[in-house]
């Protein structure tokens, strides 16, 4: 059962950062919105341009250069397994050398996450075998994401090339994007690019590009109030029943039903980029074990 030491959401100044730190125990962070905001780990950049955990282990060398144009949030956790690494559950994840990143956005681990802070916030006395098996359950569906993650989508840094490719799509993600334009945003060839995306992304320039701006429209859906079609419009698309496919094809669900099924009317006063969307106290730690010992043994 892992234990918790101390958890927070987060949300960061725009170019502020984390300086490089080594730690004794893991920490998991949840990103829930892409941003320009890196990752290094031993001196090799992550851009987390898409929702994306973060499992460091003990002894890894690491940073975090948030990004220098908006703020940047994150749900942070910090737990051990006893005195020994060896006590871990046999995760690749938490094996150094595992995955740096883990990139999705997939609703249930995120609700975990954020369930996880509540339960933290909410019952600090009572916290570490609940807390401790939703944390746990966490790993392992994070576990379960690797796992299915394409086997030809390595876990190398990607070029510089790709990661402006990738913040270009995402500051022009209102424009009817296409390869040649995002190509010459980068000094490529359309066919070097189209190689590239594939080998270090796992997609093509056009599949990364209608997933980023429907990923974009999954976040409108639930934080506006705008037909399926203004929305559609605003993300570039001049066909609203080629939209309508397009999102299907990515979420197996049209918009509409993606909108009844997880509309929730709390998010209505929410801003899409994520900012108040917890039910407890944001950019503040939730939970800290040696504070919560001291008050007890007083």
């Amino acid at each position: 059962m892992p234990a918790i030491s101390v958890a927070g959401d987060i949300v960061k100044r725009a170019g502020t950062g984390l300086a490089e730190r080594t730690l004794h125990d893991y920490e998991l962070l949840y990103f829930p919105y892409g941003t320009r905001s890196l990752y290094v780990l031993e001196d090799h950049e992550f851009l987390l341009n898409e929702p994306s955990y973060i499992v460091t282990r003990p002894g890894e060398r690491h940073e975090y250069r948030y990004d220098p144009g908006q703020p940047s949030r994150h749900l942070f956790v910090h737990f051990t397994f006893g005195e020994a690494e060896s006590e871990a559950p046999p995760l690749r994840i938490l094996t150094k050398g595992g995955p740096p990143v883990i990139r999705s956005g997939d609703e249930l681990p995120a609700n975990m996450m954020k369930q996880l802070m509540l339960v933290l916030y909410r019952h600090p006395e009572n916290f570490r075998r609940r807390a401790g098996l939703l944390l746990l359950t966490l790993l392992e569906e994070l576990e379960s994401l690797v796992a299915d993650s394409p086997s030809d989508c390595p876990a190398d840094p990607i070029p510089s090339q790709i990661a402006k490719a990738l913040d270009y799509i995402d500051r022009n993600i209102g424009s009817p994007l296409s390869v040649d334009e995002l190509a010459a945003s980068v000094g490529w060839t359309h066919e070097h690019l189209s190689r590239s995306f594939v080998r270090y992304t796992g997609r093509s320039p056009r599949e990364t590009i209608s997933h980023r701006k429907i990923e974009r429209a999954c976040q409108l859906l639930l934080h506006e109030d705008r037909s399926v079609k203004e929305i559609a419009y605003s993300l570039g698309y001049a066909d609203e029943n080629y939209f309508y496919r397009v999102f299907k094809q990515v979420k197996g669900i049209t918009a509409l039903e993606y909108r009844r099924k997880y509309f929730n009317p709390w998010y209505s006063e929410l801003h899409p980029i994520g900012e108040g969307d917890a039910p407890y106290p944001q950019n503040r730690i939730l939970f800290n074990a040696a504070m919560l010992n001291d008050r007890q043994e007083q």
